[in-house]
């Protein structure tokens, strides 16, 4: 079974019907049907949930709840905090800082063997994150 993460851009493309976001709407159904995992990153819940909330877009963020309750929540535990502060570390070390976020996305994947399904791969360049762009297939 394949675990997915879903960035925010990834599940706004799932919430707004428009036609460009159609291949992440077929490949998501395809997943479903392959009973895929698809787990929550608390730091992406409050990211897009903030967003909708601000915007005061009612149908958009009971159409979020809804399509989050289908999905499993996994807190950020201490071996993922762990992992996030080591990896923002090496990265920093290496030349290569990362927004906290997106670090704390990517230890999330990470320590539940997730893949980040994100149109922003390059947020997680270098982070050993597995990362797929749905909207490119």
């Amino acid at each position: 079974m394949s675990r997915y993460s879903l960035d925010a851009d990834t599940l706004t493309r799932l919430l707004k019907k428009h036609p460009g976001n159609q291949p992440v709407v077929d490949r998501f159904r395809v997943e479903l049907r392959r009973n895929s995992l698809f787990i929550i990153c608390p730091v992406v819940f409050y990211e897009l949930r903030r967003e909708l909330s601000f915007k005061g877009a009612r149908v958009q963020l009971s159409a979020f709840d809804s399509l989050i309750e289908g999905m499993t929540w996994r807190e950020f535990d201490a071996p993922v905090w762990r992992r996030a502060s080591d990896l923002w570390s090496a990265l920093r070390a290496r030349g290569h800082p990362h927004e906290d976020a997106d670090v704390l996305i990517a230890a999330h994947a990470l320590e539940n063997g997730a893949t980040i399904v994100t149109g922003n791969v390059g947020h997680f360049q270098h982070t050993g994150a597995v990362v797929e762009d749905w909207s490119r297939d």
